[in-house]
């Protein structure tokens, strides 16, 4: 029975234009909605709905405010009815334009937490030759990814702070050189542990004997930190990663100074061990035997596949990412057990970021040319009736663009490649692809 078979047109780029997180950018879907007959005969569309949207779930075992093994939050982002000819069709390309809030969440699969992920569905209503309606639907996956957050010193910039023990007795300098750290990195500290003048660590008198200050062991400990938003606020935390500093050593008047680099690995061990496979020389520099000689058939290829059909491997690891169901921040706590004086920590947030080091030079280069490109798209949609700002949500709405539509005719049949064998009696559709 015909029926509308529903795709997006095959693109070597990404359907999402500009960067998600940088407004200046014009962040937004651009793709081109094929629709085409299963057999080569008419069919009437009565009506077409798209939506883009995304939707947030929590693991079972990733919150603590509600007995439900599954919690899951869907914010539509984009919802509208597309007017299709009112002829019977063979096929129709329909260009869609839709505008990518600067609030989206990115595709991401924290495997202790939730994930996140994004798609773009097509329904479309049709009539059969009995008029009887039936509805094709069309759903795929949009990998967004964010630019907002970037482990670079032009986005990220040294930190310093200064904090005082509760018992008054201890005053610690600390700077943090990397605040935006990426998924496979090094958070570069330096400590300053200096005793405060006011504990009279260094006052001598005769009567009483002067106790000294004695740094033991500072602990560093790296997290990441679930915050949820459903029924009420509630928060949980994990220990991604533990350094252990001992010392033993007397605090002196000027302090106790140092440096350490704590080791951040968040993304998925799997995938990691691929990436570094993809750079041994066998790989790399290993040519083929020509003529290829296949004394015997070739190993099965098994594809490294992703438990979330949603969410690829890449998409697989502990970033700093905010959403409408629940939020995941970062932070390293640094605590501090001394002698003489009550043991404190301290809570430093810092961001993660999914791009890595190498990455970096060119992401800022895609950045640069988004922002040039954004100027001309600007003129493009103008000739078209200009981009337009929603009131009811405040996001760009772009204009409608023309469609292709294609009749059953014979120059449009050769041109979709639908050829009939005409030698029966009920012509036949000649299959070019079995």
């Amino acid at each position: 029975m015909t029926h509308p078979v529903i795709s997006l047109k095959p693109s070597y780029n990404s359907i999402i234009r500009g960067c998600p997180g940088l407004p200046e950018t014009l962040p937004r879907l651009e793709c081109e909605l094929r629709v085409r007959s299963s057999d080569g005969g008419e069919f009437y569309i009565e009506g077409m709905e798209v939506v883009l949207k995304t939707t947030e779930a929590l693991n079972s075992s990733g919150h603590t405010f509600s007995s439900r093994t599954k919690i899951e939050k869907t914010v539509v982002h984009y919802k509208k009815n597309v007017k299709v000819s009112s002829k019977k069709l063979v096929g129709i390309d329909i260009p869609l334009t839709i505008s990518v809030p600067d609030d989206i969440k990115e595709t991401n699969y924290n495997p202790r937490f939730g994930h996140c992920f994004t798609t773009l569905e097509c329904r479309a209503t049709y009539f059969t030759i009995a008029g009887n309606p039936l509805m094709e639907t069309f759903t795929t996956a949009v990998n967004v990814e964010r630019y907002d957050i970037l482990a670079s010193s032009k986005h990220s910039q040294p930190l310093s702070r200064t904090y005082h023990s509760p018992d008054k007795k201890v005053q610690v300098k600390y700077e943090v050189r990397n605040p935006c750290i990426t998924s496979d990195d090094l958070l570069h500290l330096k400590l300053n542990i200096i005793p405060s003048l006011s504990s009279g660590a260094f006052k001598s008198s005769p009567m009483k004997i002067n106790k000294k200050l004695k740094l033991k062991a500072v602990t560093f400990e790296i997290k990441e930190l679930l915050e949820t938003y459903d029924s009420h606020h509630d928060s949980k935390e994990n220990i991604i990663h533990t350094v252990v500093k001992s010392f033993n050593e007397v605090i002196t008047k000027s302090g106790t100074q140092f440096e350490t680099n704590v080791r951040v690995m968040t993304k998925n061990l799997q995938f990691k061990q691929y990436e570094m496979s993809l750079n041994e020389p066998a790989v790399l520099f290993k040519l083929p035997a020509h003529p290829p000689v296949l004394a015997e058939p070739p190993p099965e290829t098994v594809l490294l596949k992703s438990k979330k059909e949603l969410e690829p491997f890449h998409y697989h690891s502990s970033i700093t990412t905010r959403g409408k169901l629940f939020s995941i921040t970062h932070g390293v706590t640094i605590k501090f057990k001394i002698g003489n004086a009550k043991d404190f920590e301290i809570h430093q947030p810092i961001d993660i970021s999914p791009w890595v080091l190498p990455q970096l030079k060119h992401i800022e280069n895609v950045v640069a040319r988004e922002r040039e490109i954004a100027k001309n798209a600007r003129s493009f949609y103008e000739s078209f009736g200009g981009i337009r700002r929603r009131k009811s949500s405040g996001e760009l709405e772009y204009p409608p663009l023309p469609p292709v539509v294609y009749l059953a005719d014979k120059q449009t049949l050769k041109q979709l490649g639908i050829q009939y064998d005409t030698s029966f009696k009920t012509p036949k559709r000649i299959l070019v692809i079995e």
